[in-house]
């Protein structure tokens, strides 16, 4: 016959509907509550008082306010093959780009393409019309480069 496996006996344990023993009512320990105030802890491992950051109390006497420097940003313009409204970013005036016309990529491809397919008088076409050349932006202020458009990248 097998040992029968109960649980071990409570202090004051009654029965309940599922027949499984609980302690009961008197068998409970006294923990303080929520509202329960302990002694502050002192050692070396405790933090030193610190007032609270913000919002309670008067301002220190010493307050100084600190400046924060904005730094405006403009917005890129899109300079393509005409001259455009821009803020010069090295001179920081407004002004109508120069526009300069560079043979490109697209102008050597083109004249290699017609060089290719024996088109020997018509290779010096692309170098002829501004629709296939980079276009360079200067600033007429203080001459910088401001974009270069280039037609294929």
């Amino acid at each position: 016959m097998e040992k029968e496996h109960n649980p071990p006996p409570y202090f004051n344990a009654q029965p309940t509907q599922t027949g499984v023993n609980y302690p009961g009512p008197q068998a409970h320990v006294n923990y303080p509550g929520p509202q329960a105030h302990y002694p502050p802890q002192t050692g070396p491992h405790t933090a030193p008082y610190q007032p609270p950051p913000y919002g309670f109390g008067a301002p220190p006497t010493n307050f100084q306010p600190v400046m924060v420097p904005v730094v405006t940003q403009s917005a890129v313009v899109s300079l393509t093959d005409v001259p455009g409204h821009i803020i010069c970013p090295h001179c920081m005036t407004e002004v109508l780009t120069e526009i300069e016309y560079l043979n490109g990529l697209l102008t050597w491809l083109i004249c290699g393409v017609l060089g290719f397919f024996l088109c020997w008088i018509c290779c010096c076409i692309p170098f002829c019309m501004e629709s296939c050349k980079d276009v360079k932006h200067t600033c007429p202020n203080c001459k910088n480069i401001i974009r270069i458009y280039k037609r294929i990248q």
